[in-house]
């Protein structure tokens, strides 16, 4: 069964953040996980404005 793990909610013409935080998951897969996305919504604004990425353990919508 799938479950949200964390969320983030970001603008996509210029990658900034738009939620707060509430980490409360510091395990090293997880901080691994939240850096990528990070770095991946810096990238957005160069794709169209709606899709889904997945990976083998992540969807991103």
């Amino acid at each position: 069964m799938s479950m949200i793990f964390f969320a983030c909610v970001v603008r996509v013409r210029d990658g900034l953040p738009l939620s707060a935080s509430t980490d409360f998951h510091f395990n090293q897969d997880f901080l691994e996980c939240r850096k990528k996305l990070k770095a991946l919504s810096s990238v957005l604004a160069r794709y169209p404005s709606r899709g889904t990425a997945k990976g083998r353990d992540l969807s991103i919508q």
